[in-house]
């Protein structure tokens, strides 16, 4: 199950309080840089001596920066900085920095081709770009390219007696393609790949077995009666809210923004994604998928998102997980990672291996970039379907106004889970999306409203016949 708004790795601590300042510690993404002493981290005004040293954070594998400038900051370098922080200013001087390069400024990932690579060879090797993951992925001819074979390319080699290895070249791709990808981000926000690996996507018996764990059992509402239906997928059960406008809403807004390739795809194609989606009467603020297709929106999500652009990118981001298969990505990542302690002479049973794994820190870290990428990619999709999308972390910022006093979700007590998701997408739009037409993205509709007052009406999960339900259009299910 990947969870979309449940918080990543991101930290706001109050360490002493004064009349007029604070010390606190603050880790997000640099969303305005005016100079090497003096740059934004959302909402926080950030100073900086010049005898303050920044500290570069190691990190586990992969390719690492042997030095970081004050110069090489720039938008979406990932930062912790410890300092005195004042209230009515806005300002934090900094008394210690912290870099974080991985997932911004190097980047070893997995995505999903969104077009054709445009590549050229010459005696040097490769030039060009690979369009994935919300990214220019830029080749030069020290980059090494390469095609891997998939399980169903390397088990037709071995019964044809053909070679395994398989010679690359630009028409061999399409977009069921994924590139595994490694590189440096580049001043002007691009990847210079040093390794760029692709892979035809599959579906194999192993990931097909997950999908069936996760098959939903679907009770549906009485909607005359106003009586909620049952959703129930691996050991979770869920109330199905009995609106069917608010139900079909919800799928019209979800189908929108899946991207055009995977609606095309024949429904006999294995990679076909069987998408539904559910608006469960559950209270807090949260949505989720599971890997065969299965979206859930909880109910209270209505209570504090503010318009339909900002719903939009949820359930972009929802399925942004689905399309980049990230839970059968983070499977394949937690068994690697177990292997690879087996090989070392670990043995501990694979339920409490895999769950020391899934809490570690590198593990985490991991997790984080997966989280990365659904805003990324989700960015993306939010504006094909003409969504503005200025609103992603605006979503944040709601979430921060109407989740601070909460009792039913701790993770939303305060501003401190907020910081990191919202600074980290307002670095994307500024890196990525200085250029867009906003007066043409679509911020908001009345079917949107409505559908927050027919929540309302049932009392988030304390069914009632509200006026507003009896009310609804009957219209034939989808």
């Amino acid at each position: 199950m990947i969870c979309r708004f449940a918080p990543g790795v991101v930290w706001l601590w109050l360490l002493s309080t004064s009349a007029f300042a604070s010390d606190i510690t603050v880790h997000g993404f640099v969303t305005v840089v005016n100079s090497p002493t003096s740059f934004q981290i959302d909402d926080y005004k950030v100073t900086r001596d010049k005898s303050v040293l920044l500290e570069l954070e190691p990190q586990h594998g992969g390719i690492s920066l042997a030095t970081f400038r004050p110069e090489d900051i720039r938008t979406g370098t990932e930062l912790e900085i410890t300092g005195a922080y004042d209230e009515n200013s806005g300002e934090l001087k900094a008394s210690s920095i912290k870099v974080f390069s991985y997932d911004t400024l190097t980047v070893k990932r997995t995505a999903l081709l969104e077009k054709l690579p445009s590549l050229t060879k010459s005696d040097a090797g490769w030039n060009g770009v690979i369009y994935a993951d919300g990214q220019k992925i830029t080749v030069s001819p020290a980059t090494a390219i390469t095609l891997k074979p998939n399980q169903a390319e390397r088990t037709n080699a071995a019964q044809h007696d053909a070679p395994e290895a398989l010679t690359f070249v630009p028409d061999s791709l399409n977009l069921d393609t994924f590139v595994h990808y490694e590189g440096v981000r580049e001043s002007d926000g691009s990847i210079k790949a040093q390794k760029a690996e692709f892979e035809h996507a599959e579906v194999d018996e192993r990931e097909v077995r997950m999908w069936s764990r996760f098959a939903p059992k679907v009770i549906l509402p009485d909607y005359a009666n106003h009586q909620p239906g049952e959703l129930e997928t691996y050991r979770k059960e869920y109330k199905i809210l009995p609106s069917q406008e608010a139900q079909q809403y919800i799928s019209r807004l979800g189908n929108s923004v899946i991207p055009a390739h995977q609606k095309e795809l024949s429904d006999n194609n294995p990679l076909k994604i069987p998408f539904q989606f559910f608006l469960v009467e559950q209270e807090g603020f949260n949505a989720l998928t599971y890997p065969n297709g299965v979206v859930i929106v909880y109910s209270g999500v209505f209570d504090v998102l503010e318009n339909e652009a900002q719903l939009a990118f949820a359930l972009s981001h929802e399925i942004s997980h689905l399309v980049e298969r990230h839970a059968w990505q983070q499977d394949q990542h937690f068994r690697d990672e177990l292997i690879a302690l087996r090989a070392r002479g670990v043995f501990v049973p694979d339920r409490i291996l895999l769950a020391n794994l899934r809490a570690s820190g590198f593990s985490s870290q991991y997790v984080q970039t997966l989280e990365n990428q659904a805003d990324r990619v989700g960015l993306e999709w939010m504006l094909t379907a003409g969504y503005d999308v200025r609103e992603a972390p605006q979503s944040w910022k709601a979430v921060a106004r109407k989740m601070r006093d909460s009792t039913s979700n701790p993770f939303w007590s305060s501003r401190e889970n907020y910081t990191a998701r919202r600074s980290y997408l307002m670095s994307e739009l500024r890196n990525n999306y200085s250029n867009a037409d906003y007066s043409t993205l679509k911020k908001d509709s009345d079917q949107f409203h409505r559908v927050v007052d027919i929540v309302k009406g049932f009392g988030n999960g304390k069914i009632q016949k509200p006026a507003v339900a009896a009310k609804e259009a009957v219209t034939p299910p989808h």
